[in-house]
C-alpha cells in the first residue's frame, strides 16, 4: 500500500442508471491493498450526476472497506450552501479528509475562489482539506498566488491539479507550505511529479490497474531499476484507458466482468479500443 497513489474510482451503474454498490464495493476490496486512499466522487466519479445522498452513500461505503482516514470525500458543488451541507453530512461518517473543486460554472474572481474554501475550513476546522483545480472543467483559472492564498487557510494540507493546472505543476509547486502535500491528476507522470517535490497521484486508471500504480510507486520510491519499465507500461496504459470515463469503465468490467454503465452522457467505447482494453488488463493484472 503507498501513500504515492490516490485512486479516483469510477462510480458503476447499472443499465437504468441506478447505482450499482455492490460492484463499487468490489472495486474498493480490489484497490485496498495497494494505493492509499480513495477520491470519492470526483469527476471521475461523475459527481455532478449524483444526487447528495447518493454521495453520502458512496463515502459511507468507502470507509467501510477502507476505513475513514484512507477516505477523501469530493464536496465540489455549485455554490458554498450546497458544500456545507453536503460537508455536515460526510462528517457524520468519520470523515475528515474532504476535496474540494473550486467554483465552477459561473466566473468568481480571486477573492471569491479564497472565500469559497474559508466557508468549508470555518464550518469543519478539524478537516483535512485538498483545493482541486481543474480549469477545463470550471473555466476558472486558479493563480499561483490565489492559490498560496487558499494554502494558507487553517486546515489546507493541500492541492490535487488536474488538466492545465497539472501542466504548471512546478509553479503551483512553488508556493506549498511546509507540510503540504500536491497530487497530480495526471495519472502518467508519477517520476515527474515526484522530483519536483510532489506526493503523488490521483489517479483513475489505477482503479482498474493498481498492482502496476503500485509496484510503480514502489520502485520509485526505493531507487529500483524496475521503476523504468514500469513507467513506461503506465504510459502505455493511460492514453489507452485514461482518455474517457467510459474507457476507465470498460477496463473496470474487464476486471469483474460487472455492466459499468454510466449516468452523463458520454462518447462511446468503439469495439477495436474495447479489444485493446480487455488485453490491456488481461495483461497487467
Amino acid at each position: 500500500m503507498t501513500a504515492r497513489i490516490v485512486s479516483a474510482v469510477p462510480v458503476p451503474f447499472t443499465t437504468d442508471g441506478e447505482l450499482d454498490l455492490g460492484t463499487y464495493e468490489k472495486a474498493l476490496a480490489a484497490i485496498a491493498p495497494h494505493v492509499g486512499g480513495a477520491l470519492v466522487a470526483g469527476t471521475t466519479g461523475e459527481f455532478p450526476a449524483l444526487e447528495d445522498d447518493e454521495r453520502v452513500e458512496l463515502f459511507r461505503r468507502a470507509v467501510d472497506v477502507l476505513g475513514a482516514e484512507r477516505v477523501i470525500a469530493h464536496l465540489g458543488h455549485g455554490s458554498t450552501r450546497q458544500v456545507l451541507r453536503l460537508a455536515a453530512a460526510t462528517a457524520e461518517l468519520g470523515i475528515t479528509r474532504f476535496a474540494l473543486l473550486t467554483p465552477y460554472y459561473l466566473p468568481t474572481d480571486d477573492d471569491g475562489v479564497v472565500e469559497f474554501f474559508r466557508a468549508l475550513t470555518q464550518a469543519h476546522p478539524g478537516a483535512e482539506v485538498y483545493a482541486y483545480l481543474f480549469p477545463e472543467r470550471t473555466g476558472s483559472e486558479v493563480s499561483p498566488e490565489t492559490l498560496r492564498r487558499v494554502l494558507e487557510l487553517p486546515g489546507l494540507v493541500g492541492v490535487k491539479l488536474s488538466g492545465g493546472a497539472a501542466a504548471r505543476l512546478p509553479e503551483y509547486a512553488a508556493v506549498l507550505r511546509d507540510g503540504q502535500q500536491l497530487y497530480s491528476g495526471d495519472d502518467s507522470t508519477l517520476p515527474a511529479v515526484l522530483a519536483a517535490g510532489g506526493t503523488g497521484v490521483v489517479s483513475g486508471v489505477s482503479s482498474a490497474f493498481p498492482e502496476t500504480f503500485a509496484a510503480l510507486a514502489a520502485a520509485l520510491d526505493a531507487g529500483d531499476a524496475a521503476a523504468e519499465a514500469l513507467q513506461r507500461t503506465v504510459q502505455e496504459i493511460v492514453p489507452l484507458v485514461g482518455p474517457t470515463i467510459p474507457r476507465l469503465k470498460a477496463a473496470m468490467a474487464a476486471r469483474d466482468g460487472a455492466t459499468w454503465a454510466s449516468r452523463m452522457s458520454l462518447p462511446a467505447v468503439d469495439a477495436d479500443t474495447r479489444a485493446r482494453i480487455d488485453d490491456a488488463v488481461a495483461a497487467h493484472r
